[in-house]
């Protein structure tokens, strides 16, 4: 058994745990869709003299938001720094820094800096990508990037309230969210993830205590 680099828990794959390794996948495959509700929500929304939204279809030209522009603006490579550019590095920045590495490490030539392309390399080499001792900082960097999507986009995951409380704060707050690889996880206590194996034990085990009220 190794410790996974990104969460912490035991694990019997080298450097990550399976949970994680889906955890990460399942980032790869969601960003494509996050840039895209992105894209749409690049025209400002104003409201009408009654107080009603109206879109920017309806009501043209209107003012671009710049924060969708520089996110998924075309990347230079000083902005790869963080330099020269207001907000986050564009999506293409982060994802064409990482594929490029992993080109470079496989010794492969890079591929066209698209976010489809991208990510489909990136997927292509993720279980190569969590054996390396760099994978906890991509995992950041791709859950970061994809919790600044959904923020500007406003578009948030599905996520699904569990019938069990959370073993560490004792509240109602396990949920499972669509695309994180784990089967069920606190909306509170960040370090509470659980695979479906720990869940199904602990639902197990919540049910035994309700069953047997009278045993400490």
């Amino acid at each position: 058994m190794t410790e996974c680099a990104v969460c912490g828990r035991d694990s019997a794959l080298p450097r990550t745990c399976r949970p994680c390794r889906n955890r990460i996948r399942g980032l790869l495959f969601g960003l494509p869709e996050a840039v895209v509700q992105t894209w749409m929500a690049r025209h400002r929304v104003q409201r009408g003299t009654n107080g009603e939204r109206v879109s920017a279809s309806k009501k043209a030209p209107m003012p671009l938001r710049m924060d969708v522009l520089n996110l998924l603006g075309p990347s230079a490579d000083a902005v790869l720094s963080g330099e020269d550019q207001e907000g986050p590095v564009p999506v293409v920045g982060v994802l064409s820094g990482w594929s490029d590495l992993v080109a470079e490490q496989t010794r492969q030539r890079p591929v066209s800096h698209t976010v489809s392309g991208l990510t489909q390399h990136l997927l292509d080499h993720v279980e190569w990508a969590c054996r390396q001792e760099w994978i906890a900082d991509f995992a950041a960097e791709l859950e970061g990037l994809l919790k600044t999507l959904r923020k500007v986009s406003g578009i948030e995951p599905v996520r699904i309230l569990l019938p069990v409380t959370c073993p560490t704060c004792d509240l109602r707050a396990m949920v499972r969210e669509e695309g994180s690889g784990w089967a069920a996880q606190c909306r509170y206590c960040s370090v509470v993830k659980l695979s479906a194996r720990e869940y199904a034990q602990l639902v197990a085990e919540q049910a035994k205590a309700i069953s047997t009220p009278g045993e400490v």
